[in-house]
């Protein structure tokens, strides 16, 4: 028995590299340009060995994107209960997409620059595994339409939409043209666009009126419910 666990154990190790050589090799070259000799020249195997593990190139591909943003949630989901408040949980969020993009830029090179345009992606378990993790803007944005943070005549997924577009774009422009520096610095930013466009305005509860008799300014007493008014 402890044979075979050594021997998984092993496998496993064997598939991680094989995919961290892979990765290295579609961004450096791109998807199109990578071949399965190349990958398997950079992970030190042979052909036949890779095909041991997958099927294709673009099941090595999909394969990266399911490793790394399963890391990403379990990175997450060791922070979340230290996170109090549904505005405070998407600022963390933010924060998490763009450290993850500029942690890894290879894998960010391959997510936003390959995959997007991949029909094929969108019908694998990989892209369900990111769809499950993006979960997390829309859990953060319900959670705020219950506390009365968030606006309650806003989709949330199209809210969800929203942050990863000024997430995406940010990191795709930081990719091709090298700007910004660093994508992190605009966590501020990026927060404050989406607030602006989610949290629920304070608006007032009531009025005051008053009212002139003969030429008097009189206040009335109290004051009356703008929402009977």
């Amino acid at each position: 028995m402890k044979k075979k666990s050594k021997n998984k154990k092993r496998n496993r190790e064997k598939e991680l590299h094989i995919l961290e050589s892979a990765l290295k090799i579609f961004g450096e070259k791109g998807f199109e340009a990578a071949t399965i000799s190349a990958i398997s020249r950079e992970a030190n195997i042979s052909e036949v060995t890779l095909y041991e593990y997958f099927e294709s190139k673009e099941d090595v591909i999909f394969s990266i994107a399911e490793l790394y943003t399963r890391r990403e949630v379990e990175r997450m989901k060791q922070v979340e209960p230290y996170i109090h408040g549904s505005r405070e949980k998407m600022r963390v969020i933010i924060q998490g997409f763009l450290e993850f993009y500029e942690t890894y830029p290879l894998y960010a090179s391959v997510a936003l620059l390959t995959l997007k345009g991949n029909r094929n992606f969108l019908k694998s378990t990989a892209y369900a595994t990111i769809r499950e993790a993006t979960r997390s803007i829309l859990d953060a944005f319900e959670q705020g339409v219950e506390e009365g943070v968030f606006r309650n005549d806003v989709d949330g997924y199209l809210v969800r939409n929203m942050v990863l577009g000024f997430i995406e774009h940010l990191a795709a422009q930081w990719l091709l043209f090298g700007r910004p520096e660093r994508i992190t610095e605009y966590r501020d930013t990026v927060f404050d666009m989406v607030m602006r466009a989610i949290e629920r305005k304070e608006s007032p509860d009531c009025i005051e009126l008053n009212l002139k008799v003969e030429g008097l300014k009189i206040p009335l007493e109290g004051k009356l419910d703008a929402a009977k008014d």
